[in-house]
């Protein structure tokens, strides 16, 4: 009989990816296996079947007919679980190890005050890291490879739906869950593998997304006395585009910063400066 552990496993996806498939095998793999697999298709439409074929037929599908993104699409899913823990991946990634849910089970239960356990993280062409027992404190989390609380989650306003969400959906909950006193762990023995080379992070869409997404977080949660700071972090990640040479997107994604604030204007929920200097502090510790 197939042993399970009270975790679901949350993925995001747009129609085609042929690695969704890997993963599902990956994930079969595992002893113990998660309890539920939900998987968020974006922009589905008369193609969602070709997708929907590629998955076993236990796999809860959840659809949007316009963009969420993956921060959209996760909280979407996360508010659908069942279960109190969840492991989240990309349709790129995979668990590395056959106890990798079972091993999630058992952080959750011997720290409850932590929210989110990243995993170690690695992309093609890079080394394994070796697989340690070690736990790590940190600010934030790379989201193709974490799991998370899911009563933490619904405490907190959550994620937001953007299509390129680079530079703010990690970030913008770690903040939330800080303010709300939640922790976070890297945790050495999570291995998640990405399968990819990160080459397009070079594209003009993810340096502007990428830009507006930084004003963007600090409009949504920092009171008016931190829109300074804001926009010096604006400032900050044009230079660090232009010097990594990322020049094509940088204006337009400055120019959308307004226009981006206006339409989440009803997400803002201003997090006490006092609180967000701390963090920020973490963050550069």
């Amino acid at each position: 009989m197939t042993r399970r552990v009270p975790v679901a496993v949350i993925v995001p996806t747009d129609l085609g990816r042929s690695t969704l498939r890997s993963l599902m095998e990956k994930i079969e793999s595992c002893d113990p296996r998660p309890a539920e697999i939900l998987v968020h298709i974006d922009l589905a439409n008369g193609a969602t079947e070709d997708v929907l074929r590629q998955l076993p037929a236990d796999i809860r599908v959840l659809k949007s007919s316009r963009r969420l993104g993956p921060g959209g699409a996760r909280h979407r899913c996360l508010l659908s679980c069942t279960t109190p823990y969840a492991a989240s991946f990309d349709d790129d990634s995979h668990p590395v190890d056959a106890d990798y849910f079972g091993r999630i089970w058992e952080l959750f239960l011997q720290h409850p005050h932590a929210a989110i356990f990243g995993a170690t993280i690695w992309h093609r062409r890079e080394p394994a890291p070796p697989r340690q027992a070690s736990l790590i404190l940190r600010p934030s989390y790379l989201g193709c490879g974490h799991a998370i609380r899911l009563a933490a989650y619904r405490q907190v306003r959550g994620y937001l739906p953007r299509a390129i969400a680079y530079g703010i959906e990690e970030n913008d909950l770690s903040l939330q869950l800080f303010e709300a006193g939640w922790q976070i762990y890297e945790a050495g023995d999570l291995r998640v593998f990405h399968d990819t080379d990160l080459s397009h992070h070079k594209l003009a869409k993810v340096t502007s997304a990428v830009i507006a997404n930084v004003g963007l977080s600090a409009f949504v949660n920092y009171p008016l006395i931190g829109w300074g700071r804001g926009f010096a972090q604006v400032v900050n990640k044009a230079i660090y585009c232009i010097r990594v040479g990322r020049y094509h997107g940088i204006v337009f994604g400055i120019i959308r910063i307004p226009f981006d604030c206006y339409r989440y204007r009803h997400h803002r929920r201003p997090i006490p400066w006092k609180i967000v200097k701390r963090y920020l502090e973490f963050c550069r510790s």
